[in-house]
Formats: structure tokens, sequence, C-alpha cells
């Protein structure tokens, strides 16, 4: 029998758990309704007995849901219990109150005004004390949440070093005065919480990161007596002194955080207060790179309208760059392997913070992240890791998985970190090895026992690491080092490594790249930079393998290259994405133009680094949703950030657009629509802010009576107005208003007339849309088209231009309005200029001079604006090209309007087209072939423009479509040469 007493032995220990559970139940029968969890470990089960007994030993009632959770939250944690047992009056009437934990109620429980230092410190500590044990109650019984339980932490903190910091302020000024500002109002130490304190986030037992500054403003302190005022930096020193005395001197009653001061400029060994012109001094010229991701975090918890401005002016500029800061991933990996050597060196594997997986590898990822897009995204310059991390998911940063995935790591992490703390009121991370330990801290987080809480933080550990290793190495930031390329190009002897990879006979690559490696550029480039694009070279060469001609590609690149070297930032954002890399090259192979626009403007690398932009061409849809979070954040007062904003917008919405159309996935038509689109969301915009700008300033223009708000609106000519618009084409614009009656003023204070009102608010339009910027500017206007052309008043009224354009305009005049629509501003002026647009092309065009000043128009055109050579075509103004086919349909649309009206409902080429054949003009064969070669001709100009290839192509090329275009075009206007001469 021996042998089977093993499978005996299981059923004398659940008899042996159940005698001690009947003991148990016997031995809380007392004023305390204690019960024991269904789920309790039976290894706890005698803890429990010498628990309950405490606890009944109290003889005081506690509120009936505390009495419900005694058993988790005691058994879990010995300080709550030790708290209770010395304080049970204070607990429990804490832990009776409801509703959330503000920083008023708080500071109204505690009372240090009139206490001596000693009594101030015990008070703090015994204050400390109860309102830990109250939040570690809530938080293992389940009353709050994960969010609440670090924010209400954090709180706590904050009241108490505000409390210690009056409190010592009140001590140290009959003996030091007090500094005060120019309007005697006093200058308070500002106190910057870093880290989880910072973030609002701060864990159980924390210690609290602070740094110390004060305003340059502050003067000699302001005592009673002149000879006992003292130095700013002396006096903030002194208080930062006692402050830290107050808050981390251990005494009977223990201490109330351990204070760590060693963020502060220079360490340990720089002074503990600073002032902020010093502070941000030591920023620009000694921080090193760990000190941006620490000031991510940075809170100021005292100090008003002086901390603010030290964010706004000092802090702000120095953690977010205004450019995509991808540099930020070294210094990443450098922090990662000191940290990774530390835990090694002291076998900290098992530490849930520092070890693999851990706490501080989430905080790495995010800050990153923050730091890379902060500077453009503002939304991200939070000090709050739960408030980033949902930020990050799309938008060329994390899938949505990944940011999920990782917010449950952290949850869950924090959470053990809080029990594990919450034991003993101990900073620990490390995971224990008592099992009578391990089983009260998986019964505190709700887990079965110590195996089902390890395997939970082993698969979430599993998951953070996947998620670090992935966004900090697995581009190979390093892998450069070392590479024969980057070996070679560091020695300037190319020849043999480009041999390796096949371009050994290329010359002209070895001359470019040795062009640059000795150039004054690179001469007076920093080591990082240097490194940087090192390591972007010895990628960018194998890439070239593929292409057809890699000399073109590298040549247009190189200028990339030579446009970013400056700020190496960028091309840290090429060593840290190689398929962003990669489809550089592709692009700048296929199109030149695409390279300029990237070495002008090199925001629009970012862009490259979103693959679905090379798979879905964008909608008007979404880029009215890109252009809405261009300027979300940008501060409406602020008119020269706003359009700032506007410009990054349209840069990178004809970029997009370029993509798709170079990759085939936009058809020429939608490329122009496209195009099209953004230059009328960039005036809608403009118009609207340009309006409320000058109606702030000069009131709303009125007219009458009766008096009634004029309305004012822009309407688009040409290729903007007929949908047709191309990669740099102009914006022709007109500007009409509705003012009419004797009184034409706005209602401002004093009133401004209507006319100089509507002639500002156009100057300031045009100025915003067509200033030159660090950005470029955003369009070339012409209002050359304007009744009277040039002679003629910058905008026009209603009645002004039907009167010209009935009464004066010549035949190209109609011409031009053929091709025009009202874009932007006041409906009711769109609506009437589309009314009398209509009228006007139908009933007053002179149609017995039409054919002869068409002729006569185009013969002009093509004498004066052929760019083409002999054995050249010029695609938009030779004979059979593309403004041919435009005049023609002018004239045929023209001469038929009068009958149907139809003909002018749209302002496009197409669509016009297919109604000539609607009605019968032209034939449906004859109209196929019109758009097929429109259609072809104006694809050849976007290729042409794409390659910055100019209009000019050899008079091989559409030999037949010209001459099937001249036949059209003669057939048109035959027995018109003689008239028209």
């Amino acid at each position: 029998m021996r042998g089977f007493a093993f499978l005996a032995e299981p059923f004398l220990r659940a008899g042996f758990a159940h005698k001690v559970r009947q003991r148990v139940r016997n031995s809380i029968r007392g004023p305390l309704q204690l019960t024991i969890p269904p789920d309790l470990p039976p290894e706890l089960t005698l803890r429990w007995e010498r628990v309950s007994e405490r606890l009944q030993s109290l003889d005081m009632p506690l509120p009936a849901e505390v009495q419900a959770t005694a058993a988790r939250v005691c058994l879990t944690s010995d300080f709550v219990l030790d708290v209770l047992m010395r304080m049970p009056d204070r607990l429990a009437a804490r832990l009776a109150a409801t509703g959330p934990l503000t920083e008023a109620g708080l500071r109204g429980l505690l009372a240090l005004d009139g206490a001596n230092e000693q009594r101030a410190m015990a008070e703090l500590r015994r204050f400390r004390h109860v309102e830990l044990a109250r939040l570690a109650w809530r938080d293992i019984a389940g009353m709050a949440d994960l969010r609440s339980t670090l924010y209400d932490l954090s709180t706590l903190a904050d009241v108490l070093i505000r409390a210690a910091l009056d409190y010592a302020a009140t001590a140290l000024e009959p003996k030091l005065g007090r500094p005060r500002d120019a309007d005697g109002e006093p200058l308070s130490l500002i106190v910057l919480g870093m880290g989880k304190l910072g973030g609002r986030e701060l864990n159980f037992s924390s210690d609290i990161d602070l740094v110390f500054l004060y305003s340059d403003l502050a003067g000699g302190g302001d005592a009673p007596d002149e000879d006992q005022a003292v130095e700013p930096e002396t006096y903030y020193r002194r208080l930062a002194q006692m402050l830290i005395k107050l808050l981390d001197e251990v005494t009977v009653d223990g201490f109330v955080y351990r204070v760590d001061t060693r963020l502060r400029p220079f360490g340990a060994s720089g002074p503990l207060t600073i002032g902020v012109a010093a502070f941000e001094s030591y920023l620009v010229q000694h921080a090193r790179d760990w000190e941006r991701y620490a000031y991510v975090k940075a809170r100021a918890i005292t100090g008003g309208s002086a901390a603010e401005e030290v964010f706004a002016d000092v802090l702000t500029p120095f953690v977010y760059r205004r450019y995509l800061d991808y540099g930020v991933f070294d210094a990443l990996r450098h922090m990662k392997r000191l940290i990774s050597a530390e835990v090694a060196r002291k076998d900290m594997a098992e530490n849930i913070k520092l070890g693999p997986g851990g706490i501080r590898e989430i905080e790495f990822i995010v800050q990153a992240f923050q730091l890379v897009r902060g500077g453009r995204n503002p939304d991200l310059r939070t000090c709050s890791l739960m408030r980033a991390l949902p930020l990050l998911a799309g938008d060329r940063q994390l899938p949505l998985d990944t940011v999920t995935a990782l917010a449950k790591s952290y949850a869950f992490l924090r959470i053990l970190e809080n029990r594990l703390q919450e034991v003993a009121d101990r900073q620990t991370h490390d995971l224990p090895e008592d099992a009578e330990i391990r089983a009260r801290v998986a019964f505190g987080c709700g887990l079965s026992d110590w195996d089902a809480l390890r395997a939970q933080l082993d698969a979430n550990r599993t998951i953070v690491e996947r998620e670090f290793e992935r966004v900090a190495w697995d581009v190979g930031g390093d892998s450069a080092t070392g590479d024969p390329i980057a070996a070679a190009w560091e020695s300037g002897a190319l020849g043999a490594a480009l041999a390796q990879v096949g371009l050994s006979g290329d010359a002209e690559v070895e001359r470019l790249l040795l062009d640059l490696r000795r150039g004054g550029l690179y001469q007076r480039m920093d080591e990082v930079a240097r490194q940087r694009l090192s390591a972007v070279i010895a990628r960018t060469i194998p890439l070239l393998m593929r292409h057809e001609t890699p000399a073109k590609s590298l040549e247009r690149v190189l200028g990339i290259y030579r446009a970013i070297c400056r700020r190496s930032a960028y091309l840290a954002l090429l060593n840290e994405n190689p398929a962003a890399l990669e489809r550089l090259l592709n692009l700048v192979a296929q199109s030149a133009w695409l390279a300029r626009q990237i070495a002008e403007h090199p925001m629009l690398l970012d862009e490259l680094l979103d693959p679905r932009l090379f798979d879905t061409p964008p909608t008007r849809e979404e880029l009215a949703e890109l252009f809405e979070r261009s300027v979300r954040d940008a501060d409406p007062e602020d008119n020269d950030a706003t359009f700032e904003a506007i410009r990054v917008f349209q840069r990178t919405a004809v970029f997009r657009i370029a993509i798709a159309d170079r990759l085939g996935a936009l058809p020429l038509m939608k490329v122009s629509d496209r195009l099209t689109d953004t230059a009328e969301l960039v005036l809608d915009f403009s118009l609207r802010a340009t309006w409320r700008e000058l109606v702030r300033k000069h009131g709303t223009p009125m007219c009458g009576p009766p008096m009634r708000e004029a309305g004012f609106a822009v309407i688009g000519y040409g290729k903007l107005g007929g949908l047709e618009l191309g990669y740099g084409s102009d914006l022709d614009l007109v500007f009409l208003h509705d003012s009419t009656g004797p009184r034409q003023e706005t209602d401002g204070d004093p009133p401004l007339d209507n006319e100089r009102f509507f002639a500002r608010l156009v100057q300031r339009l045009i100025h915003y849309l067509t200033i030159q910027t660090t950005t470029g500017r955003l369009y070339e206007v012409d209002t050359r088209l304007r009744p009277s052309g040039r002679a003629g008043l910058i905008v026009s009224s209603l009645e002004g231009f039907k009167r010209y354009q009935t009464q004066e305009a010549w035949v190209w005049e109609h011409q031009a309005l053929l091709r025009s629509r009202a874009l932007a501003g006041s409906r009711a002026v769109c609506t009437s200029f589309e009314r009398l647009r209509r009228e006007i092309l139908t009933t007053s065009v002179d149609r017995r001079e039409l054919k002869s000043e068409v002729l006569k128009m185009r013969r002009r055109m093509r004498a004066e604006l052929s760019m083409a050579k002999p054995g050249w075509f010029d695609v938009k103004q030779d004979p059979g090209g593309l403004a041919d086919i435009e005049f023609l349909v002018d004239y045929c649309v023209l001469a038929h309007s009068d009958r149907y009206p139809e003909l002018v409902e749209f302002p496009d080429n197409v669509r016009q087209i297919e109604a000539l054949e609607r009605v019968g003009i032209i034939a449906p064969a004859r109209c196929r072939q019109l758009k097929e070669a429109y259609l072809a001709l104006r694809e050849r100009l976007h290729e042409l423009a794409l390659d910055e290839g100019g209009r000019v192509v050899p008079d091989t090329e559409f030999r037949d479509l010209r001459a099937w275009v001249q036949a059209q075009w003669e057939e048109a206007f035959a027995g018109a040469e003689d008239i028209a001469t």
C-alpha cells in the first residue's frame, strides 16, 4: 500500500484545508461580518485566520462594502492592514467617503497651518498613509479601474508636494523673505514632476522625480529686515532642500515620498535649483538624447504662469522638433543597450519594469513615436502614456492591433506592479520568490494561483518584447556598420565596392558619389549626419541594381540627400524605414518633378511611410479629411501659422496625387479632379479665413436699403474652372460681389466702404495664396481675365460684370467664360453667377464674327506661344495639338449654344464634347475620336510635367493623331481663312 500513498495525498490535503476553513469561519464571528472569498487559495487559509483575528480585534464597524472586500485586500496588502490597525478611525472614515478624489477635497483634509516642523512632518506622513491605504483598498477590491487609480495616486502626490512647498515657504519667510515679481506677487518655486508622476500615472510605492526651476524675474527676498534678503539662487535652494526634507526624511512615522532629483541639469553634480534662462541654455548646449525622452513626461506641479512659459518657450521646442525626428531611434537603441547591460549585470530578468518585455520597453516605444511626430502632431504632446498610446494607431505609426495589444499588456504590467508594491509599501518590480507572497499577489490580481499569473505575465512580456524589437531593431539601424560600400564611401575608394553589386561599369555612378563625398557640403556635416548619410548610401547602391538607368536615379536621389543633409533626421527616417527608401528610389526613377518636390519639401518623405498611398489613390473625402487634420491644431488667431499649415496640406495632397498618377492608380481625368479638389479646399478655407480677419477689423459689408449683408464670391477660369488643373497650373481667378444700393459700407466703427473692403479682401487672399515661405508658395494667381483685364477693377459687381460681358466683351472673353464656374464664397453670388454665365453664353455671343475671331486668336497663339523648333512638336500649341481641340470645341459650343443651352451646362472640354454628340452637332464616331485625341495629348503633357520635360516632343510622335485633328480643324473653319486674314 505504501506505493499508492501519493494517491491519498490530495484527499488528505483537502481534508486539512476543510478543517482550517471551518476553524476560520468560527474565528471571524464578531463585530465585523467578514466573509471568505470563494476563490481563496488553500495555502492562504491559515494566514486569513491570523488576519481575521486582527480585524475583529478592532471592535468597530466598517462599511458593508469594505467588510465584503476586507479578506482580499488585507490578505494582499500588509501595508493596508497595518494602517487600518494603527489608524482605524481615520481610514474607516475615508473608506466610507464616496465621490471622486479631488485636489480641493484632499487639501481640505490636510491641516498644516500653525504646526511646527515636527508636527507638520508627522501629519504629512500619516495623511499619506491613510490616503494611500484607501487607494490601495479601492484598487485591490476592484472599486476603481487602473486609469483612475494611477490618476488618484498622482493627485495625492501633487497635493502633498504643494502642501509641503507652501509650508516650507511660510516657514522660511521670516528668515529669507520671499521673491516677488514687479507687481509684488510671490514667485513660487517651479516644481516639475517627471516620469510617471509627470504623466499622472504614478505607481503605488514610487519615488517621485522632481526638477526645480525658478523664474529669472525673481529679485532678492522681500523680508521684513532688508539685511535678511538673500539671492534668488540661495532662497530657492533652501526652499527645495526643506521641501525634500519634509517629504523624504524617514521619521518614526515613515516618509511621504522618496525624492529623486538626479534628472536636473548636470545630474547629481548640478545645482539643486536653476533659473529658467540657465535651464534653457543647458538644454541647448549640454542636454543629451535621453533627456528629451525624460522631458516628454514633464509636468508643472507648481509655478503658475511662469511654468506655462517654461513649457511654451523652452521645453516644447526642446522636446518636439518641427520636422519628423527619426533620429530618436538611435538614442532609443543606445538607452536600451545600457539598460540591458545593467539588467544582465544585476540579474534583473525577473524585473517587470526593466527586464525584457517590461514596462520600460512600452514607454520607450510610445515616447519614441511622440518625439518623432510630436512636432507635427500636437495631440501627441501629452505626458500621459495611456493617452498617447491609442493615438499611435495608423497614420504611419503602429497598426491598430499592435496598439491594442500593447495597451492590454501595459495595463496588466501596471496592475501587477501595484500589487507587488501594495504588499508592503515597498518600491519593487521584482517577482517574489516566497511562495506565500506569490499566492497573495496572484489572489490580489484575481487569479487562481501563481502559475496562472505567470502564464499571463509571460504572454504579455512576449508581446511587448516582440514589438519593441520590431520598432527598435528590425530595421537594422546599425546594419550599415562594416558594410563594404559604407567603408568604401568613407575611404573614397568606391570602384571595388561598386563592382561587388554589379555597378562596376557605370563610371557615372562613381563620379556622382565622389562629387558628393568630396564636396564642401559633406565636409561641413557633423559626425552624426555623416554616419547617417553613409548608412543611406550603403542601402541605396544595391537598390539601384533594379533600375534600368541607375545613374539617372542616383543623380535625382542625391539631390534629395543634399537637401536633407543639414537636417539629418530625414536621413535617419530613410535608415529606419528601408521600404520608404525603396519607394523613394522608385519614384525618383519615374519622375524628376517628384524628386524636385521632395528636395524642396523634405517633409514629403513622411508620405513614403504609408504603403496605402501606393495602393489606393486619394479621394475627395480623404483630401478633405487631410485638410481638416492639417489646420485643426493651428491657432485661428495666428494667420501665419494657419496658412503655413495650408501650404503643408497642399504640398502633401499634390504629392499623393502625383504618386497615384505615376503608378497608374489614377486615370488622367481623376488626377485633374483631385488637383482641382485640392485647390478648391485651399481657396474655400483661405477665403473664409481672410473674410473673418477683415470683418473683425472693419465689420461686415452691408448694402441697401433695405439693408442686407453684401455677398462675395471667387470665380475660377481656365484649367481650374474647367476641372482640368495640372501640376503647377496657375489659378485664373475673377472676384465678384453683389453690393447694390445707395448705402454700401461695413457696419464697423468706423465703417469702410464696400468697394475698399472687397479690394482689401482680394489683396489679402492673393497674398496668402502667393507669398513665398519656407515651404514655397501655394499657387500663382492670374487675375487678367477680369472685365477690362489689367485696366479693370480687381473686384467687379455682378451688375458691372453683366454689363461688360453683354456690351463690351471680346469673343475670346466669351471663350474664357465657357471655362468658368463659381468656386467659393456667398451661395447667393455663386448662384447668380452661374445663372448669368448661362445667359451670356446663350444670348450675348457675336456669332457673326465668331469663326473669324476664333481663327485669328488661334493663329496668333501658334505664332507667339509655340516652343518647338524644326523637327519637334509643341504638344499644346502646334497645329494638331491640344489647343486646336480646345478651340474647336469652344467654337462648336458657342456657335450652337443659342439653340442648345445644355451645351454650356458644364465647363470642361470632355463633357462639352459629349454634349455636342447628344444634340447631334458631332457624330458619335467623331466624338469618340475627339475625346481620345484630347485625352492622349493631355496624358502626354502630364507625363512631361512629372518628368520636367517641358511640352515639346519629337515630331514623330502623334503623327497620325495630329493629321486627324488638323483635318477636323480645316473642315470646321473652311472658308474662314480669308476673313481671318
